[in-house]
């Protein structure tokens, strides 16, 4: 065909136009496309060479496990029996066990036995305050900041997905040295390729209580797959739907690290205590999240949390229906520290607290919302960091 274009003139007009100008027309139209598809296709294999490797999370949920009843044994056997080792800094109300080092170490410990070339970011080994002569709100922020960050070159195709182990070793120290059975281990693990928890565990140890969810297969506590209102006969997963506020049971955290916390904690105490069927001041974020997801407590509000506290309980949450937002009502990350978490919403989204022609009449009708207008109104969004 295109032999023929270089012999044009052995040829005649009419048989020109015949044998070869179609066939060219042909080529003309047919060439981009075959182009454009070998480019794509080309595309495509370069991307799939380059891409990161999934990683097995199957494999990844076993380990966690592992590795969280093996502190829940050392919990088990200390708890009530310890003495305080010393205070977090910045923060006298904050103790440390020897307990609360031998947990974080037997966990990293069985994680790199299986996973050597994972990160680990743990709360009793997180970056001090003093490194960065700031307050360890901030610390915490850089710790997992630096955490999040890629470690590896995508420039192989041998490079599998990265992930971010972040495990609190004991939630709830204070429970825990007491002797009350509030107290857990949480993990949850990050794809740093995604930014998403993709493995959450939270274990009682004196409740022999194994909650744990994989993304998008669902949470399970004990083995035994949990749906909204599955926990309580008297409760149906209709009735979570429609749970409004004068219905609920709210857990209020009371972060003592700095006086306005207290004070925004106080003032929401206030505010929900004629409001709610009750409320609830258990001081373990990972124990909350746990009976949220459970519905045997039907919200959560909190202030300045840390991403060890909430890591694995948010990916529990969000897998038994729940949902968790800010409290200016918008979709929170782990790298949230105020946040609202109810059992069910239907409304899944930002909410928007500052633009209500934003929010829509179903929205209105929620827990989620009701509470997010009533700590607004009370002035218990914002405080002093």
């Amino acid at each position: 065909m295109i032999f023929n274009i270089f012999h044009l003139k052995s040829e005649t007009k009419d048989n020109y136009i015949h044998s070869n100008l179609i066939p060219l027309l042909l080529l003309v139209l047919i060439y981009p496309k075959m182009n454009h598809a070998f480019i794509a296709s080309r595309t495509r294999m370069q991307s799939a060479l380059f891409a990161l490797r999934p990683r097995d999370y199957e494999k990844v949920l076993r380990v966690a496990q592992e590795a969280a009843y093996k502190a829940g044994k050392i919990m088990r056997n200390t708890s009530g029996n310890i003495e305080i080792l010393n205070y977090k800094e910045n923060n006298p109300r904050d103790i440390v066990t020897e307990s609360d080092f031998k947990c974080q170490e037997v966990i990293k410990q069985t994680i790199e036995e299986c996973f050597p070339g994972d990160a680990f970011l743990g709360e009793e080994d997180s970056v001090s305050s003093s490194t960065f002569n700031t307050s360890t709100t901030e610390a915490a922020k850089v710790a997992l900041s630096n955490a999040l960050n890629p470690t590896k070159s995508t420039n192989s195709s041998s490079v599998e997905e990265e992930l971010l182990w972040i495990v609190d070793p004991i939630d709830g120290t204070t429970n825990f040295q007491c002797g009350l059975p509030m107290f857990c281990v949480s993990i949850g693990v990050v794809s740093k390729d995604s930014g998403q928890v993709v493995v959450g565990v939270i274990y009682n140890p004196i409740l022999d209580e194994m909650i744990h969810a994989v993304r998008d297969h669902g949470c399970y506590v004990n083995g035994k797959k949990l749906a909204v209102g599955e926990v309580n006969d008297s409760r149906d997963i209709d009735s979570a739907k429609h749970t409004r506020l004068k219905d609920a049971l709210v857990n209020v955290g009371f972060p003592g690290a700095r006086e306005s916390t207290l004070v925004v904690a106080s003032r929401a105490i206030r505010a929900l205590a004629t409001k709610t069927k009750g409320l609830r001041m258990i001081a373990c974020a990972s124990q909350v999240l746990s009976w949220v997801a459970q519905n045997k407590i039907n919200a959560y509000v909190s202030w300045d949390l840390n991403s060890w506290d909430i890591c694995a309980g948010m990916l529990i949450v969000e897998e038994a229906g729940g949902f968790i937002s800010d409290l200016l009502g918008n979709v929170a990350t782990i790298e949230s520290r105020d946040l609202i978490i109810s059992c069910y919403s239907s409304n899944q989204g930002n909410y928007h607290m500052s633009d209500s022609q934003t929010i829509s009449s179903g929205v209105e009708k929620s827990l989620h919302y009701e509470l997010l207008q009533v700590l607004t109104e009370n002035q218990c969004i914002s405080y002093d960091k």
